[in-house]
Formats: C-alpha cells, sequence, structure tokens
C-alpha cells in the first residue's frame, strides 16, 4: 500500500483547514448582510413614517398662514417677537 508523506498529508490538511475557514467567513458575512437588510428595511420604514410628518406639518403650516392673513392681511412674521411686517405691493 502506497502512503503520502507527512508534507502531501501536511498540504491536503491545510487545504481542507483553509476550505472550511473559507465556508464558516462567506456564512458570518451572509449573516452580517440579512443584519444589515434588517436594519435597512427599518430605517426605510421609519423614513416613511418621517416624510408623512413633514406632509402633515406642511399643511398645517399652510393652514396656519392662511388663517393669519385672514386675520391680520399679508405680512412677514417674526417668529422670535410675533410682529408682522406688511408686504408693499
Amino acid at each position: 500500500m502506497k502512503t503520502l508523506t507527512t508534507e502531501e498529508l501536511q498540504s491536503i490538511k491545510d487545504l481542507q483547514s483553509r476550505y472550511n475557514q473559507t465556508v464558516f467567513e462567506i456564512g458570518v458575512a451572509e449573516t452580517q448582510i440579512i443584519a444589515f437588510q434588517q436594519q435597512i428595511e427599518k430605517l426605510q420604514e421609519e423614513k416613511k413614517g418621517l416624510i408623512s410628518d413633514i406632509t402633515t406639518i406642511s399643511k398645517q403650516e399652510l393652514e396656519l398662514i392662511k388663517t393669519l392673513e385672514e386675520k391680520y392681511g399679508a405680512g412677514d412674521i417674526n417668529s422670535e417677537t410675533g410682529e408682522i411686517t406688511p408686504i408693499q405691493q
């Protein structure tokens, strides 16, 4: 019966070890990708909610401006003091 040399056997074991380590690292990378994808999906959902909030705030702002213009006329409002400077037409 023929037998491999110690060096040849060690070469086979080294290749098997490298292969197994690489397969393991692929699994780790895939797990990280899945976690990142889940985080991205969560952030995208949060973003949708925030965009909806912006739309609501913009509508409320327009309604407030309309109400204030009806009451005080068109003008620029100083948000610090509440003073209204009429717009020169």
